[in-house]
């Protein structure tokens, strides 16, 4: 069964999935400065996107 944490556990398992992946690229960029940017842009937002979702789930926990 689905619940709400699990949903979350879920998505949150992929960003944190997606965002070593873009690590991983961003290691391997060439150094061209947009691109550098833009990737560092999409990591911080995929941080504090896991860190939302982990702070839904301790609530969700704390009021079950």
């Amino acid at each position: 069964m689905n619940t709400p944490v699990s949903i979350l556990e879920a998505i949150n398992a992929e960003i944190i999935e997606n965002t070593s992946l873009l690590e991983l690229i961003y290691s391997q960029t060439n150094g061209e400065q947009t691109t550098d940017c833009a990737i560092a842009c999409l990591l911080r937002s995929l941080y504090k996107t896991q860190e939302k979702i982990e702070t839904y789930i301790d609530d969700l926990d704390k009021n079950n």
